[in-house]
């Protein structure tokens, strides 16, 4: 995607195709996209508008891999297996080789800046469908910018000082020209500035979206932003800003607003196949993969990076992805999963150690592979990704009562997902609570691209021995992603990360 602050690109991008899509990712189809002369006029140019930008969360960048496997790869919990080469350098902890989304985040952000700017204008829609077009719009805008702040940022919950150049461009307002641009070269704002306001962007989301939630059955709300999905979100950014009471209270509104998209926790006997289905019963927002021409392909799909497995439980049938990053050594451990060596493997009583199993040799060296991601419907590497779970918000809200002075309550949440996932309750208190919290929170969400924000938000080192590599220490430069040169040569109020 091209520069959202460089004027001279501008010029090309608005004077074409407002909903364009870059030629490196994949195209976007019809019902995506819309000529920016008639999309924003009428409702069914916004809606087709609003399409375009869930789609978007499907790209390479976003969800579609990025978000996940780039994550992983940076943490402590996995091994690049060299099968493509892709993710290793990621892996390697290779500077420069890390996040890339500040390009493509602001493209989708200035999409949906222009559908809120141009919604007090549509003359043929009710009252009602404006509420839920704003409040979708605002939950999709703190999706990203929340994703932002976490990957180019320091949290407030560990922070370096001397390191600190700023959080991310807080951009709310639709740009069409060049002019505009040139005017628009905002430095990056503060923590607390951004924060602000992605915590206005939700509770607004949370208000909209209350009463005027989509048209379709409850399973399928969790395609599209709901009010359960907004506190989770709200939940999750609480986290990362030290928020501990928001933390605890939109953890307790999104658990209570679950049923309302037949979403809910799933005990041992039901976790695997909740994972099987199309849509994760445990989820509040997922990103959909519907259609044959959404699939991002055998290169770069969650499935294709994550296994080479053809068919479930035939490691010496046919071969289907690359298998490029799989668990280490240390997560095998931790998730109870013990080998010899091909074909042996044994699992503990964590029914999560369920989804690993021996991947083909038809690439390479064979590995106990991860199958969260697993396609669907006939379909190979065509899997909706699930951004927003309800395990997630027990575990944040039990790692918020332990920072508020209350392990009781700590204790209670940690053991919810303990029995959910087959394992005995534990007595714990002090130290050793707040690591049992995080630890689960490494299992539960192992390639979902949570490890390497809490290693970050907690000021952890990033122990790489586990592969052989040197430990990371957390003031390493390469802890923060470089921005893009183009905005920092187009944009000089913006200030790099150090070290690049």
């Amino acid at each position: 995607m091209k520069s959202l602050f460089n004027h001279k690109i501008l010029i090309i991008v608005f004077g074409s195709l407002l909903f364009a899509a870059c030629k490196k990712q994949l195209d976007i189809q019809p019902r995506q996209s819309i000529d920016f002369n008639t999309a924003l006029t009428n409702s069914t140019g916004i809606e087709a508008a609003i399409a375009g930008i869930y789609g978007s969360l499907r790209d390479q960048t976003q969800y579609g891999r990025d978000k996940l496997a780039l994550s992983d790869a940076l943490s402590d919990i996995t091994l690049a297996t060299g099968k493509s080469g892709r993710l290793q350098p990621e892996n390697r902890n290779t500077l420069n080789a890390h996040f890339a989304a500040w390009t493509s985040s602001y493209y989708y952000i200035n999409q949906i800046n222009l559908v809120l700017d141009a919604i007090p204008n549509i003359s043929d829609a009710t009252s009602a469908t404006k509420d839920r077009w704003e409040g979708e719009m605002k939950f999709l805008r703190a999706l990203l910018f929340q994703d932002l702040a976490k990957i180019y940022a320091y949290d407030t919950t560990a922070i370096i000082p001397s390191q600190y150049k700023g959080n991310v461009v807080l951009s709310l307002t639709g740009i069409k020209t060049a002019d505009q641009a040139q005017n628009s070269r905002l430095p990056r704002a503060s923590t607390k500035s951004v924060y602000d306001a992605i915590y206005a962007d939700l509770n607004t989301a949370i208000a909209k979206l209350g009463n005027n939630p989509r048209n379709v059955s409850g399973g399928a709300q969790v395609y599209y932003a709901n009010k359960a999905a907004a506190h989770a979100l709200l939940c999750r950014a609480a986290l990362h800003y030290g928020d501990w009471a928001t933390v605890i209270t939109q953890a307790t509104n999104a658990l209570s607003n679950a049923s309302g998209v037949d979403a809910s926790l799933q005990t041992a006997a039901n976790y695997v196949a909740g994972w099987r289905s199309t849509r994760n019963p445990e989820s509040l927002f997922e990103v959909r993969f519907a259609i044959q021409n959404e699939n991002l392909g055998v290169n770069v799909s969650l499935q294709t990076s994550y296994t080479t497995l053809a068919a479930l439980g035939a490691p010496t049938g046919a071969t289907g992805g690359f298998g490029d990053l799989v668990p280490n050594n240390f997560l095998l451990s931790q998730l109870g999963i013990t080998s010899s060596g091909y074909p042996n493997i044994t699992r503990g009583p964590d029914v999560r150690a369920q989804l690993y199993e021996w991947g083909t040799a038809g690439r390479g060296t064979r590995f106990i592979e991860c199958t969260k991601f697993f396609g669907k419907s006939g379909f190979p590497n065509l899997d909706n990704v699930p951004v927003l779970r309800i395990p997630e918000l027990y575990l944040n809200r039990a790692e918020a009562y332990y920072r508020s002075g209350n392990q009781p309550l700590a204790l209670a949440d940690l053991n919810t997902i303990l029995t959910k996932r087959g394992l005995a309750s534990v007595s714990l208190s002090d130290t050793a609570l707040l690591n049992e919290i995080l630890r689960q929170k490494m299992l539960e969400y192992a390639f979902e691209g949570y490890r390497w924000f809490d290693l970050k938000r907690n000021g952890m080192d990033v122990n790489k021995t586990y592969i052989g590599l040197a430990l990371i220490p957390f003031n390493d430069k390469r802890i923060l992603p470089p921005i893009p040169r183009s905005e920092i040569d187009g944009n000089p109020n913006i200030q790099q990360n150090p070290g690049y």
